[in-house]
């Protein structure tokens, strides 16, 4: 079993999506960058730093790539990085680099909603433009979230999506990347809730948090069965959690500890890392967007802020078309995976 999870985190690490290139461009650093170029407004070019919450997972891999096609059809400069890790402090620490090096903006997916708030109202104080993209912090000096819908629209269809599969009853657990994500947090209370009012025959017994670590999600994988041997579903609610709960299952069902189709597994992964378990029934339905639009939009609102524009709803985002607008909120739609169009995305 030590060899295979090697082998599967070594795979899902190192994973190429074919249209979203590789993290060439992103070297993880614990500082912003030693790159010299600075954006204050007085330089031609507009320049924003783009912050994941951490560099090589393929969802931020794919995001990098809509950020960088951002950066050559709007002229501006985009720097793209995170620490190696989801860590909150190595993050906030990149974001006052940032700052210091007086970009124009800023666009964050928080590792923790409320500890951002101190450096983005200092942001805020530079005149510097802040969005949040993928996980908000909502009680901060942030302008806009850019998503693919709320929070509780992508919960509850997690949580009916299980339900379904299911049947309405049995039990289930919930993974998530990190216990202070603001999304995390929002999407699995909103699961939940619907489940608990539309699915009574269900119970959700634990949520286990990889820390947006591959091999920790694998773990946290093999513990659920374990624990739990007559769970009956699994919500990945980012994009690792999924991939390795199938592969656990799957790596149960051929020692002949699960039966095939005993765990029904849904959430939100990207396709090409899925496509496999996809084809082979062990996820029936992956709920996931195109973060390289969620990035480039990000890029795209940073500079309509930057240039003193206005952000409307149904506005036409290059490459990514109408978006929604909500009040401070821009949401771009979700997108559903099952085994009949797996092969039509290209990332």
């Amino acid at each position: 079993m030590r060899k295979i999870a090697t082998t599967l985190i070594t795979g899902l690490l190192t994973l190429t999506l074919a249209a979203c290139g590789n993290t060439g461009n992103s070297k993880p650093q614990e500082s912003a960058g030693s790159n010299s170029n600075q954006g204050s407004s007085s330089t031609a070019t507009r320049t924003y730093f783009i912050n994941p919450k951490s560099i090589g997972p393929a969802y931020w891999a794919a995001a990098e790539k809509g950020a960088k096609q951002a950066e050559t059809d709007l002229k501006v400069k985009v720097l793209f990085n995170a620490p190696t890790e989801a860590d909150s402090s190595k993050q906030i620490n990149m974001i006052q680099d940032m700052l210091t090096r007086q970009v124009n903006g800023i666009g964050v997916s928080p590792n923790d909603a409320k500890a951002v708030g101190p450096v983005f109202k200092k942001a805020a104080g530079q005149d510097v433009k802040i969005v949040t993209w993928d996980s908000d912090a909502p009680d901060t000096d942030r302008q806009y979230y850019i998503a693919p819908a709320t929070d509780e629209e992508v919960g509850n269809k997690l949580a009916k999506t299980i339900g379904d599969e299911i049947g309405g009853k049995g039990k289930v657990a919930f993974m998530v990347a990190g216990l202070g994500s603001q999304n995390q947090i929002a999407k699995s209370e909103a699961a939940k809730a619907y489940l608990k009012a539309n699915y009574p025959g269900v119970e959700v017994v634990t949520t286990v948090s990889s820390d947006d670590d591959q091999q920790k999600a694998y773990a946290n994988a093999q513990n659920l069965i374990k624990t739990y041997p007559d769970l009956k579903g699994i919500i990945g609610f980012a994009g690792g959690e999924p991939p390795a709960a199938a592969e656990v299952v799957e790596q149960a069902v051929k020692a002949g500890t699960l039966k095939a189709g005993q765990i029904a597994i849904t959430g939100i992964a990207v396709p090409s890392v899925v496509k496999n378990y996809i084809k082979n029934g062990t996820i029936k339905t992956d709920i996931i967007w195109d973060p390289g639009k969620l990035a480039y939009t990000t890029v795209y609102v940073l500079d309509q802020l930057a240039q003193g524009k206005k952000i409307t709803d149904g506005m036409d985002v290059p490459t990514v078309g109408k978006v929604k607008v909500d009040g401070q909120s821009v949401f771009i739609g979700m997108l559903e995976v099952k085994s009949d169009n797996v092969d039509s995305f290209g990332f």
